[in-house]
């Protein structure tokens, strides 16, 4: 009976050891992107679903992972990469929290690039992931992140990127995207453009320290002026452009309003500057919803056409 345990009790206890690993390995794939799920996957996930040209709710898991691989890619790129930046700003993180070494971030981060080619190909958005990745190299490895006009121009794409991939997931015609998603494109484009640096007061400590130039660094008090002014400046005029009803326009300018006087008001201060950063992203998926609340009417024609 002895003899039988025996190897049945170090079956166990390796079975318990690779559990624990794994769950270690995906806490570490998770803090990865732990920053972007309210910055970007959740508002990407709520523009890809409402725009998508079928109302399909078993497209919604392949478009979260879609996202979210593509995601963690450029996150380890960019962490490998911007590393001692990170030992200041956020020290959580798996590299600088030694979760992870350098070297072996770094061949994650070309392992992952054919995983997201097969899996965007799969989901028959290959033309999306190329756009991302290119950006993504040119951000990192051609130095386009030490700028803020290449900065914001690199972010503003890969949204752009994020947003008409995730709405075209599991789409078998890519000729059918309405007018309405196209104008929301290319509107959002610009939005991301000229308050992208929303995310850069947060980061001002590792930026200066690095020597990357962003808005808040070049341009101190006009760049806080920036957000008090363009944040209901734009919820104005999407407002007006989508013929948003007044109720919902009058309560997201208001809203607008109090995110920009809190980045105009924090000074310098990385946790207020976080947490004013993530009403912004709030403010965001408000923002991407608009086109299709317009009038009141289209999110309501698209929800009773989901179907499984």
């Amino acid at each position: 009976m002895a003899n039988i345990q025996s190897p049945l009790i170090e079956l166990s206890r390796r079975l318990r050891l690779s559990a624990r690993g794994w769950a270690g390995f995906l806490r570490t794939l998770y803090l990865f992107t732990r920053d972007d799920m309210t910055t970007l996957l959740i508002p990407t996930m709520v523009y890809g679903t409402i725009a998508a040209p079928t109302g399909a709710a078993h497209h919604i898991l392949p478009r979260f992972i879609w996202i979210w691989t593509n995601l963690l890619e450029i996150n380890v790129a960019n962490q490998s990469l911007d590393a001692d930046e990170d030992a200041l700003n956020k020290p959580w993180r798996p590299i600088p929290s030694k979760r992870i070494s350098l070297s072996t971030a770094r061949m994650l981060r070309w392992a992952l690039l054919p995983i997201c080619f097969a899996l965007s190909c799969a989901f028959g958005v290959p033309v999306a992931c190329l756009l991302l990745h290119i950006g993504n190299v040119c951000y990192h490895d051609f130095g386009f992140a030490s700028h803020w006009v290449t900065k914001s121009l690199c972010n503003a794409l890969a949204y752009a990127a994020f947003n008409g991939g995730a709405s075209m997931v599991m789409s078998a015609d890519h000729s059918v995207i309405s007018s309405t998603a196209r104008d929301a494109q290319i509107l959002n484009f610009f939005l991301i453009l000229t308050t992208t640096h929303a995310q850069d007061f947060r980061d001002v400590v590792g930026d200066r320290a690095t020597g990357r130039l962003t808005i808040p660094l070049a341009y101190p008090r006009a760049s806080r002026l920036s957000m008090l002014v363009l944040l209901p400046a734009w919820s104005f005029f999407l407002c007006r452009f989508w013929d948003v009803p007044v109720p919902e326009s009058v309560a997201l300018q208001a809203f607008a309003t109090y995110i920009g006087l809190r980045f105009y008001l924090t000074g310098a201060s990385s946790g207020e500057d976080s947490a004013a950063y993530r009403a912004y992203n709030v403010w965001l998926c408000f923002v991407h919803l608009l086109p299709f609340i317009a009038d009141g009417g289209y999110i309501r024609r698209v929800l009773p056409s989901i179907r499984y």
